[in-house]
């Protein structure tokens, strides 16, 4: 993986971003962001678009989706996108 890897006391890693989704992660996150657009949520860039899976898609393009994924393998792997904020 690419970034910086941080070690804490237990067996968990820290990378952070630019790593790669997986098309698992990548339709569920796209999915949950379409889904919070739908309910009435901001939208977190300028777009034209009106449907909410286009705008979450092109959000998801963007890497505007402040968001933590969690991946199990021998230890656990946290990835999170900090340079947003």
């Amino acid at each position: 993986m690419v970034g910086t890897a941080s070690k804490s006391g237990s067996k968990s890693k820290k990378v952070t971003f630019p790593f790669k989704h997986t098309r698992f992660e990548k339709a569920r996150i796209i999915g949950a962001r379409a889904l919070q657009i739908a309910m009435g949520a901001p939208v977190l860039i300028q777009t034209d678009k009106t449907d909410p899976l286009d705008i979450a898609r092109e959000e998801y393009e963007k890497g505007a989706i402040p968001i933590t994924v969690k991946r199990k393998s021998e230890n656990f792997i946290w990835l999170e996108r900090n340079d947003l904020f």
